[in-house]
């Protein structure tokens, strides 16, 4: 039972361990995942077997042992149009911010991881390889890591003294120790499937792997110069070597091992897991480390994803399995029926009668038969129907007809299309639709594959990559992004949401939007701006991979020719006259506008009073018609009158009140 144990920092502080018991739970743990494997690694060795052309062991002695390199032949011409994605541009990580904020992190870790992986990481045998296991073995791990390195230089430095006795100030050059920093960067290694051990409850899913074990070979030497790994003492006791793991065989099938005890050659298991090293029932992410049944290495996992440092890709995905399917299991079948029928065509014509020569007995004489064998001149009794010319038997068209189905069969299922014709219009219906019908499955097969690689290798790469440039980068990595800028990197930078995009593109893709710009370019006219034209012209450059053409082409800037350039000054001059006489014009139709518009105004007004005095004349004379005819008719007189008797009947009302008034006070009185 584990008691008083912590983690702290990254290290497992050690109290009463029983590391018996951690070693017996990390071996138990290797040997299922070893168990679960198995069947898979017997599929695995059959797929690697048939990609070699290696013989299926059906052979007969005299008979035709050679077998149809279909599968080989696949990868090789599949490989470059895979890998060509991701080594033909040194910007191929595109990094995207989530937010607003995280903008600035997403030009640094660009900047840097670009530089990482590009420049710094060889990049072209790394794709390789990681392809070549992939599409052979059907899985493709990837372990990461981080490679630091640095030495101890003496360097000149200036410091300032003071004399003790005139108290003046001087500066002396003393030597001084500086770390020198030689590499600090993430690193990325393609290990051998049959070394590499996952936790067979993970299903599909990486995320979900609980250990993951890795076994290689090292020695004494390597351990001691990393500097963490313990009881190597132990370990050089017990002389430790290759011959005692039967189950690991080298690649190149080698079993040279050195004799002396520092370079001998010996297995070494790492535990990269989760495992209740304290006893509390919560899991702590480890490494343990052991060679034989010594342990020489027991700690936190140092990264800070605290996950396995390993990337796991299928080629073929297979639901609810962590493992893909290799290529040859595809087309394996189809390049045994082709071996077969290229045996039974050697093996016919290897027991033919080609080369002989047969003749009627008694044509020649001793003397003319030894002249015949000799290959000389010689003479003969008869005709020449005498002698016998033998030949090699006639090979059916059927066997040739299966052999172009198997080809067409081989090239539709991957996608690949062969030097020899291969997939073409006339598979799919001689049409242009048929045609286009399959060169757009074999791009679509192709993009797919390309995909894949990004999504389930290179991404993830990149987001463990960008994880450990937080933890472990210096406080400052200078880049060098171009010949003249250099952008510093802080490590505060790297911690943002940062979503990271893969640039893919497959060379038909790249060739059809190409051939799209160079349409586009043609149908502009001769007036639009050169400017588009040129951004046109460098985006065909950059598809067709060449970024100088289109760097030149996008800072050019034309030079001005003097002569045309004064012509210009005299049209420009010529046109400002031109448009100072129209405005004058302009100016001057206006003015007069204006008072041709005051004359009407005014005649206007004139009318008005001309209007008015007419109006006031003709009342006048109304007045005076309608005094004449009141005088004539005595009206004046009559409404004289009635003014009057109006006024005289008025003054007998109020009498009458008054008269009426005196008589009701009277009565009131009594």
């Amino acid at each position: 039972m584990v008691q008083g144990t912590t983690i702290i920092k990254g290290r497992i502080a050690m109290g009463k361990i029983n590391k018996k018991e951690i070693l017996q739970a990390f071996q138990s743990d290797y040997k299922e995942a070893e168990r679960h494997q198995q069947e898979w690694s017997i599929k695995r060795e059959e797929w690697i077997s048939e990609s070699f052309g290696n013989q299926y062991g059906n052979e007969e002695e005299g008979k035709s042992k050679i077998v149809s390199k279909d599968i080989a032949k696949q990868i090789n011409w599949m490989l470059p149009s895979l890998a060509d994605p991701f080594l033909s541009s040194s910007t191929v990580i595109k990094c995207n911010p989530i937010t607003a904020e995280d903008a600035p992190s997403a030009r640094q870790n660009e900047i840097l991881l670009n530089a990482q992986f590009c420049r710094k990481f060889p990049r072209y045998n790394f794709i390789m390889k990681a392809l070549r296991v992939l599409v052979t073995e059907g899985t493709a791990v990837i372990q990461t890591g981080w490679e630091y390195a640095d030495e101890e230089v003496e360097v000149e430095a200036e410091t300032i003294s003071v004399d003790p006795v005139t108290g003046e100030e001087f500066i002396e050059i003393t030597e001084v120790t500086e770390t020198r920093v030689l590499l600090n960067q993430p690193t990325a290694v393609v290990c051998r499937n049959e070394d590499i051990f996952i936790d067979p409850t993970c299903m599909d899913d990486m995320d979900k792997c609980q250990f993951v074990i890795h076994k290689y070979e090292t020695n004494l030497a390597a351990l001691r110069e990393d500097g963490r790994y313990k009881n190597l003492d132990k370990v050089a006791k017990e002389q430790h070597s290759l011959a005692e793991d039967s189950t690991y065989v080298r690649e190149d099938r080698s079993y040279f091992e050195f004799k002396d005890e520092p370079r001998r050659k010996f297995i070494i298991y790492e535990y990269w897991g989760s495992y209740d090293i304290d006893g509390d029932g919560e899991l702590e992410d480890v490494i343990c480390a052991w060679v034989g049944n010594t342990i020489v290495r027991l700690e936190a996992n140092p990264y800070p994803d605290k996950k396995p440092p390993f990337v796991v890709v299928p080629f073929n995905p297979v639901p609810f399995q962590l493992f893909g399917e290799a290529l040859a299991e595809n087309i394996g079948d189809n390049q045994k029926v082709k071996t077969a029928i290229t045996r039974g065509i050697i093996d016919n014509m290897a027991q033919s009668n080609n080369g002989q020569v047969g003749m009627r007995r008694g044509a020649l004489d001793m003397n003319n038969r030894r002249k015949f064998l000799k290959g000389k001149n010689f003479e003969f009794n008869g005709t020449p129907g005498d002698f016998w010319q033998g030949s090699y038997n006639n090979i059916p068209g059927s066997a040739f007809d299966m052999l172009s189905i198997m080809n067409n069969e081989i090239e539709s299922q991957t996608g690949v299309k062969s030097f020899s014709g291969g997939i073409n219009g006339g598979s799919l219906g001689s049409t242009a639709t048929g045609a286009r019908g399959a060169l757009d499955a074999t791009s679509t097969r192709r993009l797919n594959l390309v995909r894949n690689v990004a999504e389930n290798l290179v991404k993830p790469l990149i987001r463990k990559w960008m994880a450990y440039n937080a933890e472990f980068l210096e406080d400052e990595e200078v880049v060098r992004v171009t010949n003249e800028e250099f952008i510093p990197v802080r490590k505060d930078d790297l911690e943002g949401r940062i979503d990271i995009d893969i640039t893919i593109s497959t060379a038909e893709d790249n060739a059809a939007k190409a051939q799209e710009l160079s349409f586009l370019l043609q149908t502009l006219g001769p007036q639009e701006d050169p400017t588009i034209r040129r951004e046109i012209m460098a985006d065909i450059y950059e598809l067709n991979k060449m970024p100088d053409q289109a760097k030149k082409l996008r800072e050019f800037k034309p030079q001005v020719d003097p002569v045309q350039e004064q012509m210009k000054q005299i049209e420009l001059q010529r046109l400002m006259l031109e448009n100072k006489k129209l405005e004058a014009d302009i100016a001057d139709k206006l003015a007069r506008a204006g008072e041709n518009e005051v004359d009407r105004m005014l005649k206007l007004s004139k009318a008005k009073v001309e209007e008015a005095k007419a109006r006031k004349l003709g009342t006048d004379a109304d007045l005076g018609d309608l005094k004449f005819l009141k005088d004539n008719e005595g009206v004046d007189r009559q409404e004289s009158n009635e003014m009057e008797y109006a006024k005289m009947q008025h003054q007998y009302n109020l009498a009458e009140l008054q008269i009426n008034a005196g008589d009701k006070n009277i009565g009131m009185a009594r």
